[in-house]
């Protein structure tokens, strides 16, 4: 499984993770801890990523379906640094309003 370019994603692919990252991670009121973390790592975040794909994505094919396509778009889209500072932006202003899901 060799690792997907980041222009195979589209932008528009890259900004839905990053919000829907942002969305997870504010649910739980971690944005603080996240940001610190975040911080810490992007350094080494293409180091980070080409690991990712050598120790866990022989293993995301069972997880479940689409586990695999999933985890090679988490992990080509984190290993740049700046989708990590785009992140760390959207966890630093305040959340916009969401209409709620219906439960």
């Amino acid at each position: 499984m060799g690792g997907t370019d980041s222009d195979d994603l589209p932008p528009e692919e890259v900004e839905r993770i990053l919000k829907e990252a942002a969305k997870r991670i504010r649910k739980y009121g971690l944005e603080t801890v996240a940001i610190m973390s975040l911080e810490t790592v992007k350094p080494l975040a293409y180091v980070g990523g080409e690991l990712s794909r050598f120790a866990l994505s022989p293993f995301l094919p069972f997880l479940g379906r689409g586990m695999d396509n999933l985890g090679e778009k988490l992990i080509t889209v984190f290993e740049n640094r700046e989708n990590i500072e785009k992140l760390i932006k959207l966890l630093e202003k305040p959340p916009e309003k969401e209409e709620e899901e219906p439960n």
